[in-house]
C-alpha cells in the first residue's frame, strides 16, 4: 500500500488525477491565461485521441484535462506531450496555472496586458508549494470576467479619470457610458464622483475630446477569494497599484501564507484566522 500511495503521489505532481475508474487517470495538462497555440492544440488532440477517448475537458480554470489514460500509459503521454512543450499542470499544494482574460491586446475594454502579465506570474510562482492550493486570476479591468473576487490572489486592471475641464464640450458621452453613475453633466462639464467610480475606464474610452484621460493605470489586487462549500469573497488589498508593488505583495503574501498557514488551510481561511489587518500590516510596507 506504500509503494502504491508513493506512486499516486509521483503521478500528481506530473498531473494526473485519479479517476473513480481503478488505474485509471486524468491528465491535466499546463495553460496559462487560457491560451494554447494551434500546434499544441492539435498534439493534445492526437494524444486524446492515443491514449484517452478521443475527447478532452476544458475546465472551469481554462486548464485542459485527458481523461481515461491507463496507468501504464501515463508516462509515455507524458514523456510524449514533452517533447512538444506541453507540461503537466499543478495539482495538490501548490500554485496552480495563473488565469487570465485577453486584457487589452483584443478586448476594447481592457486596460492591463493581462496576458503578458500571466506569463509573468507563471514563470516566477507556477508550481510553488504552499500549505494547500493557491489559485491567481488576471482581469483586464473591472468588469471583472476572471472573477478576480475569487481567488486567492485576484488582479484587476483599473484606471482612475481625471479630467481636462477646458476640452470638454458636455457633450454627455462620458455620463452614458458610466454605469455606476459616477459620471454627470453639471453647468456644461463632466464631473467625476470619486465615491462611485469603479475605475472602469469608460468614460475615458468614450470621450471624443481629450476631456478624459487616465490620470494613472494600475493593478487592484483581492486577496483570500475562494468558492467551494465554504465560498469566500476576496478582500481588497491594493488599488492601482504599479507592477514592483503588485509582485512584492504577492511574494510577501506567499511567503506569509507558508509561515503561518495550517497544513491544507486555504489562504482565506488563515486571514479569518489570524485577521485580514495583522497580513496587512506584514505585507503592504
Amino acid at each position: 500500500m506504500t509503494d502504491k500511495k508513493i506512486d499516486q503521489d509521483s503521478l500528481k505532481s506530473k498531473g494526473f488525477l485519479s479517476q473513480q475508474q481503478e488505474d485509471i487517470f486524468s491528465m491535466r495538462l499546463k495553460v496559462v491565461g487560457g491560451r494554447v497555440d494551434a500546434e499544441k492544440l492539435r498534439a493534445i488532440a492526437d494524444a486524446a485521441e492515443k491514449y484517452g477517448y478521443g475527447y478532452i475537458h476544458i475546465t472551469s480554470r481554462q486548464g485542459i484535462e485527458i481523461p481515461f489514460i491507463k496507468l501504464e500509459d501515463t508516462e509515455e503521454a507524458s514523456h510524449e506531450l514533452e517533447i512538444q512543450g506541453i507540461l503537466g499542470g499543478a495539482a495538490g499544494k501548490r500554485v496552480r496555472a495563473v488565469v487570465a482574460c485577453q486584457g487589452n491586446k483584443v478586448c476594447k475594454n481592457g486596460l492591463i496586458d493581462s496576458q503578458k502579465l500571466a506569463c509573468k506570474l507563471d514563470e516566477k510562482y507556477f508550481g510553488e508549494a504552499v500549505p494547500k492550493k493557491f489559485k491567481i486570476a488576471v482581469t483586464g479591468c473591472p468588469a471583472a470576467c476572471l472573477k478576480p473576487q475569487e481567488n486567492d490572489f485576484g488582479i484587476m486592471g483599473t484606471a482612475l479619470p481625471a479630467r481636462v475641464e477646458e476640452n470638454c464640450t458636455g457633450c454627455g458621452r462620458c455620463a452614458k457610458a458610466c454605469k455606476p453613475g459616477a459620471v454627470t453633466i453639471e453647468e456644461g462639464k463632466a464631473r467625476i464622483d470619486r465615491e462611485k467610480c469603479i475605475l472602469c475606464g469608460a468614460c475615458i474610452a468614450a470621450c471624443r475630446k481629450d476631456a478624459l484621460k487616465a490620470e494613472k493605470t494600475g493593478y487592484t489586487v483581492f486577496v483570500g477569494g475562494k468558492v467551494g462549500r465554504k465560498p469566500r469573497p476576496g478582500t481588497k488589498l491594493l488599488e492601482l497599484a504599479d507592477e514592483k508593488q503588485l509582485f512584492s505583495a504577492l511574494e510577501k503574501t506567499l511567503g506569509y501564507y507558508r509561515e503561518h498557514g495550517l497544513d491544507g488551510e486555504r489562504f482565506g481561511d488563515l486571514l479569518d484566522r489570524l485577521g485580514f489587518e495583522k497580513y496587512r500590516e506584514e505585507v503592504l510596507p
